[in-house]
Protein backbone atom coordinates (compact mmCIF):
# COMPACT_ATOMS: atom_id res chain seq x y z
CA UNK A 1 0.00 0.00 0.00
CA UNK A 2 1.19 3.37 -0.72
CA UNK A 3 1.19 5.55 1.67
CA UNK A 4 0.91 9.72 1.84
CA UNK A 5 3.13 11.66 3.96
CA UNK A 6 2.12 15.15 5.47
CA UNK A 7 3.71 16.89 7.97
CA UNK A 8 2.23 19.68 9.54
CA UNK A 9 2.65 22.77 10.57
CA UNK A 10 4.36 22.48 14.32
CA UNK A 11 7.05 19.54 12.61
CA UNK A 12 8.01 21.50 9.71
CA UNK A 13 8.73 24.36 13.10
CA UNK A 14 10.51 21.99 14.84
CA UNK A 15 12.82 20.72 11.89
CA UNK A 16 13.97 24.50 10.96
CA UNK A 17 14.43 25.23 14.41
CA UNK A 18 16.94 21.85 15.27
CA UNK A 19 18.37 22.47 11.56
CA UNK A 20 19.26 26.04 12.33
CA UNK A 21 20.68 25.23 16.09
CA UNK A 22 22.99 22.19 14.48
CA UNK A 23 24.35 24.46 11.95
CA UNK A 24 25.14 27.21 14.20
CA UNK A 25 27.14 24.48 16.54
CA UNK A 26 29.24 23.40 13.26
CA UNK A 27 28.88 23.91 9.99
CA UNK A 28 27.17 20.67 8.14
CA UNK A 29 25.44 19.09 11.18
CA UNK A 30 22.26 20.63 10.11
CA UNK A 31 22.51 19.08 7.26
CA UNK A 32 23.22 15.56 8.52
CA UNK A 33 20.15 16.14 11.08
CA UNK A 34 18.21 16.57 7.67
CA UNK A 35 19.50 13.29 6.17
CA UNK A 36 18.83 11.59 9.11
CA UNK A 37 14.76 12.99 9.44
CA UNK A 38 14.70 12.34 5.75
CA UNK A 39 15.59 9.05 6.02
CA UNK A 40 12.88 8.19 9.24
CA UNK A 41 10.31 9.26 6.87
CA UNK A 42 11.16 7.48 4.09
CA UNK A 43 11.31 4.37 6.55
CA UNK A 44 8.12 5.34 7.94
CA UNK A 45 6.70 5.76 4.47
CA UNK A 46 7.32 2.05 3.94
CA UNK A 47 6.31 0.96 6.89
CA UNK A 48 4.09 2.69 9.22
CA UNK A 49 3.17 0.46 11.39
CA UNK A 50 6.50 -1.25 12.60
CA UNK A 51 7.45 1.53 15.42
CA UNK A 52 5.24 1.93 18.94
CA UNK A 53 2.35 3.48 20.35
CA UNK A 54 3.27 6.22 22.64
CA UNK A 55 -0.33 6.54 24.14
CA UNK A 56 -2.81 4.16 25.29
CA UNK A 57 -5.44 4.31 22.90
CA UNK A 58 -3.05 3.25 20.34
CA UNK A 59 -3.21 6.44 18.11
CA UNK A 60 -0.04 7.86 17.87
CA UNK A 61 3.33 6.22 16.93
CA UNK A 62 6.84 7.31 17.42
CA UNK A 63 10.28 6.69 16.17
CA UNK A 64 13.80 8.21 17.34
CA UNK A 65 16.42 9.34 14.95
CA UNK A 66 19.39 7.55 14.64
CA UNK A 67 22.31 10.42 16.02
CA UNK A 68 20.52 12.72 17.00
CA UNK A 69 17.93 13.26 20.47
CA UNK A 70 14.61 13.99 18.63
CA UNK A 71 11.65 11.28 17.74
CA UNK A 72 8.94 12.04 15.25
CA UNK A 73 5.56 11.82 16.48
CA UNK A 74 2.95 10.69 13.93
CA UNK A 75 -0.38 8.66 13.46
CA UNK A 76 -1.61 6.66 10.83
CA UNK A 77 -5.22 6.56 9.12
CA UNK A 78 -6.02 4.32 5.90
CA UNK A 79 -3.34 5.13 3.74
CA UNK A 80 -2.35 8.61 5.48
CA UNK A 81 0.73 9.37 7.60
CA UNK A 82 0.31 12.21 9.34
CA UNK A 83 3.92 14.08 11.79
CA UNK A 84 2.86 15.73 14.33
CA UNK A 85 6.15 17.03 15.67
CA UNK A 86 9.71 16.57 15.71
CA UNK A 87 10.78 16.47 19.05
CA UNK A 88 13.87 17.27 21.19
CA UNK A 89 13.69 14.35 23.66
CA UNK A 90 16.62 16.50 25.82
CA UNK A 91 14.31 19.54 25.87
CA UNK A 92 12.25 20.11 29.14
CA UNK A 93 8.51 20.98 28.05
CA UNK A 94 7.04 24.03 29.85
CA UNK A 95 4.82 21.62 31.92
CA UNK A 96 8.08 20.11 33.76
CA UNK A 97 9.30 23.45 34.68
Amino acid sequence: MAYNLVVKEEALSDTLEAFLYYEDKSEGLGERFMTALQMRYDQISQNPEHYSFTDKRKVLRDVKLKGFPYVVIYDVVANNITVYVVHNSHKRSPANE
